[in-house]
Parts: C-alpha cells; sequence; structure tokens
C-alpha cells in the first residue's frame, strides 16, 4: 500500500475537527432547549420601585475627613498604588 500523504493527514486533521465543532453546536442547543423548557413558565414578579433615601444630613468635618480618606484607600487599593499617590480634589455626591 502506498504511504499516507500530507495532504490526507490535513484533510483528515480539518475534517475531524469541524464534525467535533458541529457536534459541539448541536449539543449546546439541544442543553439550551432543554433549559428553557427546564426554567418557569411564569415571568417575575414585578419589584415595586424602592422608596427614594431621605435627604443626606450634612457631614461632620471629622466625619468627612474619614471618608475622604476611606475613599483615598479604595482607590489606591483598586488602583495598585500607595495612598499618597492619591489626591482627592472633590467629592460630589451621585
Amino acid at each position: 500500500m502506498g504511504e499516507i500523504g500530507i495532504a490526507q493527514v490535513v484533510l483528515m486533521g480539518l475534517i475531524t475537527v469541524f464534525v467535533v465543532l458541529i457536534c459541539l453546536i448541536i449539543i449546546i442547543k439541544l442543553m439550551g432547549a432543554i433549559m428553557s423548557k427546564a426554567a418557569p413558565a411564569t415571568p417575575a414578579e414585578a419589584v415595586p420601585a424602592a422608596a427614594p433615601a431621605p435627604a443626606a444630613a450634612p457631614v461632620a468635618t471629622g466625619n468627612k475627613q474619614q471618608m475622604v480618606a476611606a475613599i483615598a484607600v479604595a482607590i489606591a487599593e483598586e488602583m495598585g498604588t500607595d495612598v499618597s499617590h492619591i489626591r482627592i480634589h472633590s467629592i460630589k455626591r451621585v
């Protein structure tokens, strides 16, 4: 019998890859259909809107400094830097 050529090996590899990918697509679609049927058919209950938060009282100076320090530490931690590199110019309530 003759030798297996490079083209045959490449062709068999490509066929194998695409057959497996098609099988995965079919399996995922079947699982999606099964899961959608298993999910509850009733829509979620409407959640009533939360009451607006009462207006905040002005923050005392000592508490404001603690708040700024806590915000600076959180920002420095998120950025991965030292707190001394963080300079907060203003804080606005959103």
